[in-house]
């Protein structure tokens, strides 16, 4: 199990070195066990209280140009650093910590806030975001399949299914296409958000995420 003191990298601490001491410490040598995909890595702290209500999130987060296994034994240096925060004891100076953050080196700043509005669900959100930047040949066929059941649920006989029309338009830059299916793409987003809410009970408390957000974009 991680521990908060043990598992936390410290200041200066070069990240191949970090990523080896975590894996010995925690995850008995073997990288794999802490893989999401062959290059993405992640080390998850969490606390909840009454079994449903999430409370506190660490999640770091290692994102390597190389499998695991290689970047372990140190044969290609190259990754990159994430870090999700949930703390509600470490707010900062005001408007600096929003609950939830993302940290892209230690402590240090910027920190930028978490996508997902005043939505409870951050670990999904968080993995999303990981997903939807560096594996999102993946993120798109989740996509295309979760709003493919929702189209063939609630499509009428002469209606026809555009998501492919709009991944192409986001290839292409064709924001005019993007401009004449919006409501549509409205309907996509909240089929993916009650998706993802479906797929893990334990949130945080939704309406603590407006309290920190600035500037209220709404």
């Amino acid at each position: 199990m991680l521990d908060g003191t043990g598992a936390r990298r410290n200041p200066g601490e070069n990240l191949q070195p970090w990523f080896v001491r975590m894996v010995d410490q925690f995850c008995g040598g073997d990288p794999k066990r802490t893989a999401i995909e062959d290059n993405i890595a992640v080390f998850v702290e969490l606390s909840w209280r009454d079994r449903t209500r999430l409370i506190y999130a660490n999640v770091q987060t290692v994102v390597a140009a190389c499998d695991l296994d290689d970047y372990y034994l140190g044969l290609n240096g190259d990754a990159q650093y994430l870090r999700l925060d949930f703390n509600y004891e470490t707010l900062g100076d005001p408007f600096s910590h929003p609950l939830a953050h993302v940290h892209v080196e230690g402590e240090l700043v910027p920190r930028f806030a978490l996508e997902g509005g005043i939505a409870g669900n951050i670990l999904v959100d968080y993995f999303e975001f990981l997903y939807r930047n560096f594996v999102p040949g993946k993120w798109i066929k989740w996509a295309e399949r979760e709003w493919g059941r929702e189209f063939a649920a609630t499509a009428r006989a002469d209606d026809v299914n555009h998501f492919s029309t709009i991944v192409e338009a986001f290839a292409t830059g064709q924001f005019q296409i993007l401009r004449d299916h919006a409501a549509l793409l409205t309907r996509i987003k909240r089929t993916l958000r009650r998706r993802k809410d479906e797929a893990f009970s334990l949130h945080m408390e939704g309406a603590d995420r407006e309290i920190l957000e600035y500037p209220l974009a709404r």
